[in-house]
């Protein structure tokens, strides 16, 4: 069984390399969880234990899980780690099961982080547009009825591509919540999506 001191160390150099990630001075966070910066910098050199009520208020304050914080999961965002190393193993590539299973994942990360309510919003909005834009597709090659649909179909995908790009655009200035990537660390259903996806560009658009 693992020492106390262990977990204790662990704690310290993940408190300390969250922060460190953010950019921002023991000072600055201290006052924002409500403690002294003496008392912050104990908890980081692992000086001192603290209690349970501030391992969850840490927990709220960097997006991560308490079970992150203690070095007991390698997960930040609580995605079960069985699942990622599983999430690979849907059969054939080039499959709609790839892409069920990729767009599950990556939702699952959007949304496991219950603080992060823009990454959240951005993903629901991004799916929405592009499901939207798709179902147009269909329904000008008549593979749906064109009565379900308020726009005229050029009207609508230009509106559609114009509100993902400006979507795309906004994104890229919030605070960067990934970090390391840490979660990802496996090869996923994801992993090949973006793979096939950046394949295709390339093969489409670039390649001669």
């Amino acid at each position: 069984m693992e020492s106390s001191g262990k977990k204790n160390s662990k704690f310290a150099a993940i408190l300390s390399q969250l922060r460190k990630e953010r950019g921002s001075s023991q000072k600055k966070t201290a006052s924002e969880l409500g403690i002294s910066q003496a008392l912050l910098s104990h908890y980081e050199k692992g000086i001192r234990e603290c209690g349970l009520d501030f391992v969850i208020k840490c927990s709220e304050y960097y997006g991560v899980t308490t079970d992150y914080l203690l070095g007991v999961s390698n997960s930040r965002y609580g995605i079960d780690e069985e699942y990622l190393r599983g999430a690979g193993e849907s059969g054939e590539s080039n499959s709609l099961t790839t892409i069920s299973q990729a767009t599950k994942l990556l939702l699952e990360i959007a949304t496991a982080a219950n603080e992060d309510k823009e990454t959240a919003q951005y993903i629901n909005d991004y799916y929405m547009l592009c499901i939207y834009r798709g179902a147009l597709t269909l329904a000008k090659s008549g593979k749906l009825p064109q009565e379900m649909f308020r726009l005229d179909y050029s009207v609508g995908h230009e509106l559609a591509s114009a509100a993902i790009s400006m979507l795309d655009a906004r994104f890229v200035f919030m605070d960067d919540k990934s970090r390391t990537g840490e979660d990802l660390a496996d090869k996923t259903d994801l992993h090949t999506l973006i793979e096939q996806a950046e394949n295709y560009l390339l093969d489409t658009f670039v390649s001669e």
